[in-house]
């Protein structure tokens, strides 16, 4: 069984800069990890896989954590 990610919990203050920043940090883990709504969860290579199959899946891994998706 795999252990799961404790949730990041919503902050509430009366400082809306620091509400801003917290909100966008928390957005950007949710989507780099997978959690957040919507994102696809980057699926595990087989024990079998190729050089290929291992470069595409970095791929993937890189895509999700570049700004710019590529």
């Amino acid at each position: 069984m795999a252990n799961k990610k404790p949730a990041i919990p919503v902050v509430n203050t009366g400082d809306r800069a620091v509400l801003l920043a917290l909100s966008a940090m928390r957005e950007n883990i949710e989507l780099i990890t997978g959690i957040r709504p919507g994102t696809r969860q980057i699926s595990t290579l087989g024990t079998s896989a190729s050089t290929s199959d291992m470069i595409s899946k970095i791929n993937e891994i890189v895509a999700r954590i570049n700004y710019s998706g590529e």
